[in-house]
């Protein structure tokens, strides 16, 4: 085993043993009574203390992210709850965070879980919340709790209650704000100068060429004046996209308040953040009022308004797109020192642009101009009224409106305005979407004897509208900037006989009705059952029985400490077992796709005449109208427990969601006129176990040593695909995307979602493979040994020193038959941990997570190791230990006893000249240590400063994303850019990730 992962596993071994051996040491005081287990926590539409939860329910208080500065509350939450894995997309400001609960359970739609904040859903909705602002988070994990919600709560629920004022309370204003800066944290090692030019030497003389040899002397020089570039100074070209020193100022104002009859509460963020590469950045700024009054005794009134407008500055280093989309290459694979080329380094060169593939870094980061913006509006009331002792109605609406805006502007230096007459081009979009929710519930609660009622029934309508447009407009004036382009679109002239492209509009139609109810009973305090139905009806699938889907739920729990035999036990006070059934829906595909709606374009047109008359066309989905609901079926058992006076608690559950008919992009026989159709076609399965522990070690009047700890372990297959599959139904490969026609994913019954399909490393050929021909100097196969050929090397014969792959099935042949299992992005296990020490005014927290045994797929190192098409590239620092043709006098070897004794230190293979394809040499460990956040803060002594009225004052400094501890090669190890559930743990030009110093105040009055 790796001594990286074991020294994880010993390190997170010891995070648990500690607090046994610490409390065994140390002495009850008053405060030990405190028990975590004494939470409230919500669980669908009403809130109940968490002793009395049956279900599975991850929970984290406002005060616990108070200590981690972040401008990203999904950010915040990063190893703190079980069976959540938080994990950003890569370290761009802005970035998207992806939240996954117990694996997912679609294979190719949606795994994003279902926001609820104050009650309204959204989407996405941690990237508008300010950490500050949240009082707390719960995360609803199996579907004895999500369904509930019904639809889309297959993929888990995500409740957020902000902060709101206090009635009687006094008005107090709170100021929190810091100021850091980010750094680049981790660098890829390329060819030095005099490293690069062998190679490039290499490259231009091994067939000997005439005109290759001309053009490498009048580039770089003869051999023998190589030496020189021992002496040039390289440039990093990775130090002047991403080396700048990146500020970060945020301010938190929160105002806060009350009467005998209201409350309210006022906050205000403001985020502006540089990003470490030229022209990146983020803004922010939000404002949520939150107003709650009591008319009367009977009746109360909620108000809560919230507007946040961000935008992301900057292209950043690729898009979901192919290699064409790569920006990062040209930070790696660009020369590594000035000059080189016949215009000087600053200029553009459109010929070294064609030969190479690449531009200048600099020159190509100030040329495309991005900014995304973004406002986001919330608007929702609640009603509360009393109808009687044991009845009471609530009424929530809510309106959610989100508008996006990105302007892009390709300079001439970009390969889009090389291909349009080496004109500027943009690409402007906007899009809006409008929900409008309201939720009405009936709630009955009465206790008498030892029985304990609680009954809610209740009524839900969601409807969401959108539209968007996009609209790429070529043929710029070559001088015109960016923001001169953005504001006056008829600059743009295309050439005599062209036209610009027609805009494309989309638009968005989703309705959802439900109806839902629940009982939960628990006699003598003891045994607790919990019941639940809900019934949704969607838009998205026909009218009929396939629009409706029902999601039941049952859940119990039996609470053990209450029994006799342990009641009086001084050492067990909390003691719970819980079990769970329940199923729930996932509608997320595109509404009407049951139909078939047809799109007229001069596109699609014909001649007719001397014009071309417009065509209309269906797309290449087909319609289905028998699609209908996603379904999921979870099982939960959990066990709750809690000792020594609450100073050790924590939760153990294990479960298996089977979920069935997924909605899958099916692509079916072109014979039917189409490409694709949406069908309910598969099924999958996650299992797992996760385990929650928490202690306060230490707990003196001085100082405080508390750990919060959890770790998971889940286990996705695929137990059925359908028809969506080969003849055998059994399995069908999938591409990553980031290289055309490269199908590196296998989706097969048996395996998890997002195995890696590829070839088998093996080295490379070296000259005892080959038979040697002294007179013509050429080496052939000897017999019985697999060529590579035709996957590796362009399908020109291999020479000693060519990459190698293993002939599997024995054919002496290496072809697609030969492509194998690789492994997959999926952990053995992973979660967090969380220290905080308190001494007297001093407080220092720890937030740490981790993951062992997945798989990172870096497609960066297949393409930085890759000849292919191009000369005058840069290669990754352990190219220069590969195999050499020439001797140290630049002479070529070709006799087999000289050249294998050139190469006798030497290890990497002769970087391929084919296309880019998967082997396992890019299949890495990802398994990682990562100190998120450390902590360190003062606070003033009460009391001390009150004669200015300020009641507290804390000071703090704080490192994010401190260490972290792994082996693998890349910037980091978390790295997912293809956005897919298809395709997870692609590491392919993403942004690099930041180090971040920050020191800050907060501030009471």
């Amino acid at each position: 085993m790796d001594k990286r992962v074991q020294s994880i596993k010993w390190l997170y071994l010891t995070v648990f043993l500690l607090p046994v051996l610490a409390m065994a040491q140390e002495k009850e005081t008053k405060k030990d009574k405190e028990t975590k287990l004494d939470d409230v926590v919500l669980v669908g539409y009403t809130k109940v203390s968490k002793k009395d939860v049956t279900n599975a329910v991850s929970s984290v208080k406002g005060e616990a992210l108070r200590d981690m500065p972040s401008t990203n509350a999904a950010e915040a939450i990063q190893g703190r709850l079980a069976g959540v894995q938080v994990s950003l997309s890569e370290g761009s400001p802005g970035a998207d965070v992806d939240i996954v609960i117990r694996g997912g359970n679609s294979i190719t739609q949606s795994n994003a879980p279902l926001y609820i904040v104050d009650g309204v859903q959204m989407d996405n909705a941690l990237s508008i919340l300010s950490p500050k602002e949240i009082e707390s988070i719960e995360v609803l994990k199996d579907a004895s709790s999500t369904s509930i919600f019904g639809s889309r709560g297959a993929n888990g629920v995500v409740l957020i209650t902000t902060k709101g004022g206090r009635k009687k309370g006094k008005t107090t204003i709170n100021y929190n704000g810091f100021v850091g800066v980010r750094s680049l944290q981790n660098k890829i090692s390329v060819l030095d100068p005099y490293q690069y030019v062998l190679y490039q030497y290499e490259q231009y003389y091994k067939n000997g060429d005439v005109k290759d040899i001309e053009t490498f002397n009048t580039r770089y020089g003869t051999f023998d004046q190589l030496d020189k570039y021992k002496s040039v100074k390289k440039v990093n070209w990775q130090d002047k996209v991403f080396g700048r020193e990146a500020f970060n100022y945020t301010h938190n104002v929160a105002i806060s308040g009350g009467s005998e009859n209201s409350a309210f509460s006022l906050t205000l963020n403001n985020v502006q953040e540089d990003g470490i590469m030229i022209g990146s950045g983020f803004k922010r700024n939000m404002a949520n009022f939150r107003y709650d009054y009591d008319i009367s005794k009977k009746l109360s009134l909620g108000l809560n308004a919230r507007y946040s407008r961000q935008t992301i500055y900057g292209a950043g280093t690729s898009a979901s797109g192919s290699q064409a989309t790569n920006r990062l290459r040209n930070a790696i694979r660009y020369q590594p020192f000035e000059g080189g080329s016949s215009v000087d380094v600053d200029d553009f060169d459109p010929l070294f642009a064609d030969q190479t593939n690449l531009v200048n870094p600099v020159l190509l980061a100030n040329d495309e101009i991005k900014e995304s913006g973004r406002n986001d509006l919330l608007l929702n009331a609640t009603i509360d009224y009393k109808i009687s002792k044991d009845f009471t109605f609530r009424s929530v609406i809510g309106y959610v409106q989100r508008d996006q805006l990105v302007n892009q502007f390709s300079g001439p230096v970009t390969t889009l305005a090389r291909q349009n007459n080496d004109q500027p081009v943009v690409f402007l979009s906007n899009s809006q979407s409008r929900r409008i929710t309201n939720t009405n519930t009936l709630n009955y609660r009465r206790t008498f004897g030892n029985h304990k009622l609680d009954l809610l029934a209740g009524q839900e309508t969601v409807r969401t509208d959108g539209e968007s447009m996009s609209i790429n407009i070529k043929w710029f004036p070559k001088s015109a900037s960016a923001q001169e382009a953005f504001a006056n679109t008829q600059l743009a002239s295309p050439p005599s006989g062209m036209v610009q492209d027609a805009p494309k509009t989309m638009g968005e139609i989703d309705r959802l009705a439900s109806f839902f109810g629940r009982a939960n009973y628990i006699y003598k305090n003891k045994y607790i059952a919990t019941v639940s139905m809900r019934a949704d009806g969607s838009s998205v699938f026909k009218p009929g029985t396939n629009q409706w889907g029902y999601f039941p739920a049952a859940s119990f729990a039996w609470k053990i400490k209450e029994e006799n035999f342990l009641k009086n036990n001084n050492s067990i006070n909390e003691l719970k077992l819980r079990v769970g059934y329940g199923k729930s829906g996932n509608n997320r595909i595109g509404a009407f796709l049951y139909d078939t709606f047809f799109t007229s374009s001069s596109d699609y047109g014909y001649a007719f005449g001397t014009s071309v008359t417009p065509g209309a066309t269906t797309g290449n989905i087909m319609a289905n109208p028998n699609v209908t609901w996603e379904t999921a079926n979870s099982y939960n058992a959990g066990l709750d427990f809690g000792f020594f006076k609450g100073r050790l608690y924590g939760t153990l559950d294990v479960y298996k969601t089977d979920t069935k008919d997924l909605l899958l992009l099916a692509k079916i026989p072109q014979t039917s006129g189409y490409e694709y159709q949406y069908q309910n076609s598969g099924s999958s399965e996650n299992k797992g176990i996760e385990l929650s522990l928490g202690s306060t070690i230490i707990n003196k009047e001085n100082f405080s040593w508390k750990i919060d700890a959890n770790i998971s372990s889940n286990r996705n297959t695929i137990k059925s695909l359908g028809s969506n599959a080969s003849a055998s139904s059994n399995y069908y490969y999938y591409p990553s995307g980031w290289q055309n026609n490269l199908f590196d994913f296998l989706v097969q019954v048996g395996k998890p979602v997002g195995t890696y399909w590829g070839y088998v490393t093996a080295g490379r050929y070296e000259v005892s493979d080959f038979n040697y021909d002294a007179t013509t100097q050429a080496y052939t196969l000897k017999a019985g040994i697999a060529s590579s050929a035709a996957v590796a090397n362009g399908a020109k014969a291999v020479q000693p020193g060519d990459l190698k792959l293993k002939d599997l099935n024995g054919d002496g042949v290496i072809d697609s038959k030969d492509m194998t299992d690789l492994g997959s992005a999926q952990p053995k296990f992973y979660g967090g941990f969380t220290q905080t020490f308190r001494y007297k005014n001093w407080d220092m927290s720890l937030v740490f997570n981790f993951s062992i045994g997945n798989k990172v797929y870096n497609a960066n190192k297949v393409e930085y190791t890759t000849q292919y098409l191009y000369k005058d590239n840069n290669m990754l620092a352990e190219v220069a230990d590969r195999w050499r043709w020439f001797d140290n006098a630049g002479n070529k070897v070709t006799d087999p006893t000289a050249l294998a004794a050139l190469n006798a230190n030497t290890t990497m293979w002769t970087p391929p000249a084919g296309a880019y394809f998967l082997h396992s040499y890019a299949i890495e460990d990802g398994s990682f240590l990562r100190l998120n956040n450390l902590t360190v803060g003062f606070s003033l002594p009460k009391g001390s400063l009150d004669a200015i009225g300020v009641k507290n004052l804390r000071l703090y400094a704080t490192v994010n994303n401190l260490f972290t501890i792994t082996g693998y090669s890349g910037f980091d190890p978390e790295a997912n850019t293809r956005r897919n559930p298809l395709t997870p743990g692609v590491d392919y030009s993403a942004y690099p990730r930041s180090r971040f110093i920050l020191s800050g105040i907060d501030i009471t009055f």
